[in-house]
Order: structure tokens, then sequence, then C-alpha cells
């Protein structure tokens, strides 16, 4: 098998999200995106005091997928399909905008009433264009569902894709993985990946090396496409994500919650929601 190089290793950004302390993980300055994923927010262990007030209110997405991975604590889903689901830690709520919707988010009220910490990774995902004209949906995975494999100091919770005889139970547009690791320290650890897909590693917590360069907490590293594995050892225990895919290879217009491949499709999206045509959501 052969090893994949390092393209760049980038810094997040400490920012925030509405009344979340979050990692802006991509896209950066030198990074636009990880094809078919657009953005990472990795919302910090963020310390909830009882009775706190941390929602983000309704707003409207469309052409992409919305995909929040629930680390710890509750956080809920609600949008103009009727959909209204809690996720506790380890689940997934996936979110296809397709051609519309309305949602909002958050820590449950029974969660802000006793307090906690609430800690995610949000990732958006690029639809085809011919998917982008779907029907908007929902779907939730608790995590229990999500196969787990552990040994030799290693621990690899599947979300997409398959990892050593076992699949996740999700399916995507695309071909496409995310896998969420721990390594403890000292541990080599490698993962095969399609040769044609691109591939990048974030990390949550500790430090990890690659190919003699040493990534820290915070750090993402995009790979370039000229191998057929990863290879990484942990310099000490080390949580990440490692996820990638089939590339798309459109044209990405963005424009704040809207990802189309032109402009024009861009204004029909802000019009449809100006409207009323993607739904309302009153909270």
């Amino acid at each position: 098998m052969t090893t994949r190089t390092v393209a760049q290793i980038t810094d997040s950004t400490n920012t925030s999200v509405g009344p979340f302390k979050i990692r802006d993980v991509l896209p950066t300055r030198t990074l636009k995106q990880v094809d078919p994923f657009l953005l990472i927010h990795h919302v910090k262990p963020n310390v909830v005091t009882p009775g706190a007030e941390l929602r983000i209110p309704p707003h409207p997405h469309a052409g992409f997928e919305v995909v929040t991975y629930l680390l710890d604590g509750e956080f809920f889903h609600r949008d103009s399909k009727g959909h209204d689901q809690v996720a506790h830690g380890g689940d997934i709520n996936w979110m296809t905008s397709g051609n519309g919707v309305v949602h909002s988010e958050g820590p449950t009220d029974a969660f802000l009433r006793k307090g906690g910490t609430v800690q995610l990774i949000q990732l958006w995902i690029n639809l085809p264009a011919d998917k982008k004209t779907l029907d908007a949906s929902f779907r939730h995975y608790a995590s229990a569902t999500l196969p787990v494999q552990e040994a030799d100091g290693v621990w690899v919770k599947t979300l997409i894709g398959s990892y050593n005889g076992q699949t996740s139970p999700i399916s995507t547009h695309t071909p496409m993985f995310l896998h969420h690791i721990k390594v403890k320290a000292g541990k080599l650890f490698s993962l095969p990946v399609d040769p044609s897909h691109t591939a990048a590693v974030y990390v949550l917590d500790g430090k990890l090396r690659l190919l003699g360069q040493e990534v820290k907490a915070g750090q993402l590293t995009d790979f370039h496409i000229d191998g057929d594995q990863l290879v990484l050892s942990a310099v000490e225990d080390v949580s990440f994500i490692v996820f990638g895919g089939e590339p798309i290879k459109e044209k990405v217009v963005q424009y704040g919650p809207f990802v189309m491949n032109s402009f024009e499709e861009i204004q029909k999206a802000i019009r449809k929601y100006e409207i009323g045509k993607m739904g309302v959501l009153s909270y």
C-alpha cells in the first residue's frame, strides 16, 4: 500500500456561532473544501450553567446536508417539515436541506434547566447538482446503531462508510467516509482509503504525528490524493475525525446558508425563503 503525503496543515480559528464558542475548522484561507465536505464547526466543550439561554433560532438552508455529531450533552433539531428530534451524546442528526428548509437547534429545555457540557461537530456536505432539488428530509441515528471497534489501544467509531468489515447504517448521495478515532500514546494507526477519494484529519484533542510532522488539537491536515492509506502515530492520547470522499467536482457558489452551482440559483433560493416556500418555523 502507498501512504498518502500531507498537502497542508491549517489552524482552526476560535470564534462563536450564536451563543456557542467554536473552532472554525473548514473552510480556511488556503483550503476551501475537502470535496464533498464544505464546512466543519467544532463546538468546543461549552459548560452550560443551569438556567442559561443557549439556542440557535430558526434559519434556512438549501443545497447541501447538515450533519451534527453530538459528542456531549443533549441537542434538539426542529424543522419546517415537522421533524423534532433530540440527540444525545454519540448520536447523529442528519438533515438533507435539498430545495430548502427552515430549522432551529440547540440544547434541550431539560438540559438547560440542569446544566452540563455540550460538545459537537457540525459538518456541511455538498450535494451534487441533480440532488439539490430534492425535498428536504431528516434522519436520526442513535449512537448504539453506529459500529465501534476497539483493539490494541485504538478505538474506531464508523459514522459514515466502512472499517474493518463493519459498515455504518448511514447512506449517502455520493461515496464518502467519516470516522471518529481515539489512539493511545505511542500506538500506530493506519486507515485504507480509496485512491480516488479526498482525505483529511481534524484533531479534537491530543497530538499525533503524520510522516514526521506533529499535528495538535485544533489543526486540520489535508492529504494529497497520492496513495491508498493514511498512517499516523499518537504522540499522546489523541482523539480525531478522519473524513473524505469521492469529489463532486462541481462549481460551488455559497451565500450564507445556501450552497448552489450558480448565483442565479442562489437568488432563487433566497426568493423562495423570503416568500415562505421553505416553510415557517416559529421556534
